[in-house]
Formats: C-alpha cells, structure tokens, sequence
C-alpha cells in the first residue's frame, strides 16, 4: 500500500479521469464514486456533464482516506466524521493565514 502523502507526478492540466485515479491511488471506480456521493472528495464541476474528473488535491484526500480505510479499518461513517474535521481544520488553517496576512 502506498502512503497517502506519497508523490505523485501532476497532471499536465491539472485534472484526472476517474480511470487514472483510481489506478494512482489503486482504489476501485466503485469505491471512488461512494467516496464522492459521502462528499469526502469532490469531482471538478458536475459528473453527470463532464465526467468523473479530480484535481490533485483529490487525489491526496483519496490516499488518506484509503489509508485510514486499510490500515485502521475505519467504517464509512467513521470516515465521514475524520473528512469533515479534516475539511474543518482546513477551514481554519486559512482563517489563521488569513488572519495573519492582515
């Protein structure tokens, strides 16, 4: 299993197809898209009229959630819960770098 902050090379144009992610991070298309219906990662724009497509940052989301997963065997709903604090400390990381800027 590879480690979720392992590199990975950028995509030229900065996005990814559903197929390309799930072999970069080895996770299956099925599990992706449960991912994405939960809202622990998010697809750029809307899939249903450009496609399943992810940015890095997805793609750095996905290996820690499959980690977590893997190594932890953390369930759905525990990995729903560790994503919003996750997206929360985001939150407020920008808000202290916001706050510090001034």
């Amino acid at each position: 299993m590879s480690d979720f902050t392992e590199a990975h090379t950028p995509s030229a144009h900065g996005y990814y197809a559903i197929e390309a992610v799930a072999e970069i991070t080895g996770t299956p298309r099925h599990l992706i898209a449960v991912y994405c219906r939960h809202g622990m990662i998010a697809t750029i724009g809307h899939p249903e009229e450009e496609g399943w497509t992810f940015d890095d940052n997805a793609i750095l989301r996905l290996r820690h959630i499959e980690q977590l997963r893997a190594q932890y065997g953390v369930n759905l709903a525990g990995l729903r819960a560790m994503t919003a604090m996750m997206n929360e400390l985001e939150e407020l990381r920008r808000e202290i770098r916001f706050l510090r800027g001034r």
